[in-house]
């Protein structure tokens, strides 16, 4: 199923210093010359539990840019490192035919009009800060290489990134780095489900091979649907709204907090599925074709009616793809935890009914970056023991 596309929060400048030997006087006219690091999102990183009986973690580092300030820079290699204690533990190259492909890689998302479109993925060009994209290695005064979406995996404790970029210039090295700390804590506020009692499925987590990861806001969201006696998430053909075994439920407030902002102005398209003998490549392009239109329409059009709300910590809940109009609160208004909110549908950009569960740092559906939430209250059916939710899981709702 499709749910919300987002935009992230907005990214801050790390500079990193020339390698080239100075005078103590000059050095800070040698900063305005040297390659700036960037990130997006810029503050922290969060890594999400891949295996948490055996302490396995998993991050997404979503996007990195080099600026160059100075003269002309041959980029030679992009050094990513995982720290612990401030030690390198594990460490990344990017360099020759890796290098190249970043930057065609940046090159291929600007010409499809992606920044555009999904700039939830340069932080609404903060990332890049007004700088063009180079075209090759050779970073001319200004231009940028962007290298997004690189993905790690290790046991036991990591507590920053550092990214270092080596390049020359006329003959001398020329050095940038920047860093950002990792978090792997979980939420302030303890989140109850979003839905009433029974099973549910996290049809779409923030497992790797689901499309939530790799998304700036939406990185931890939750898709969440109800499986009927069929094992499947509707009967017959799955033509109506009414024929998915989700649609219409209650939607609960997650925790106590207030009304932050409510999303209306929202529709909902027929129910998107794979026809029976349907190619997977054409029912993409259906779902590509309408996602267009989705986006077209701004914000609704993307989460459809919806609801945010304000936990304190900085922290944010969002409800996505409710039924046009069912929402029953109000702006501003104080909320318990359990007290409902709206109905479960599928407005915006949604293939079916499906309930879009997330926690953001900021009031906003899609200019934000994605929290972990911690839920009390239920269990993983089939588990091996407490741990976030992953993709598939069966979630038991007492």
């Amino acid at each position: 199923m499709k749910t919300l596309i987002a935009t992230p929060v907005m990214a801050a400048a790390i500079l990193g210093l020339t390698a080239v030997s100075a005078p103590a006087q000059a050095a800070a006219a040698m900063a305005h010359a040297g390659l700036e690091v960037r990130f997006c999102p810029a503050q922290v990183a969060h890594p999400y539990p891949l295996d948490s009986l055996r302490s396995v973690h998993g991050l997404l580092l979503q996007n990195v840019a080099v600026i160059n300030h100075g003269p002309p820079v041959r980029l030679e290699a992009l050094e990513i490192d995982l720290l612990r204690a401030g030690e390198a533990v594990d460490s990344r190259t990017l360099s020759g035919p890796s290098l190249e492909a970043s930057v065609k890689g940046g090159l291929a998302a600007r010409d499809q009009g992606l920044f555009d479109l999904f700039g939830f993925q340069v932080c609404d060009g903060a990332l890049l800060n007004g700088a063009p994209l180079a075209d090759d290695a050779v970073l001319e005064t200004g231009e940028a290489l962007i290298v997004m979406q690189q993905p790690f995996a290790w046991k036991g404790g990591r507590d920053a990134v550092r990214v270092t970029a080596r390049g020359t210039r006329s003959g001398q090295g020329v050095t940038g780095e920047g860093r950002i700390r990792l978090d792997g804590a979980t939420s302030k506020t303890d989140f109850r489900f979003p839905l009433g009692r029974g099973t549910k499925l996290a049809a779409a987590g923030a497992s790797f091979h689901s499309t939530h990861r790799w998304g700036v806001p939406e990185e931890f969201a939750l898709d969440i649907v109800q499986l009927g006696p069929n094992l499947r998430t509707h009967t017959g053909a799955g033509e109506a709204h009414s024929d998915f075994f989700a649609y219409g439920a209650e939607v609960l407030a997650a925790a106590d907090g207030k009304v932050a902002q409510i999303i209306t102005g929202s529709s909902q398209k027929p129910p998107l599925l794979l026809g029976p003998g349907e190619a997977m490549e054409a029912y993409m392009g259906r779902v590509m074709a309408q996602q267009g239109e989705n986006l077209a329409a701004g914000l609704p059009g993307i989460v459809g009616e919806g609801v945010i709300l304000d936990h304190g910590n900085g922290e944010y809940s969002v409800y996505a793809h409710l039924v046009p109009g069912s929402v029953t609160v109000r702006q501003g208004q104080a909320i318990k935890a359990g007290d409902g909110l709206g109905r479960l549908g599928s407005s915006g950009n949604s293939t079916e009914a499906h309930l879009h569960f997330q926690v953001c740092d900021r009031p906003q559906a899609l200019s934000c970056a994605g929290i972990v939430p911690t839920f009390a209250g239920i269990s993983i059916a089939n588990t091996d023991g407490p741990r976030p939710l992953q993709s598939g899981d069966l979630v038991v709702v007492p």
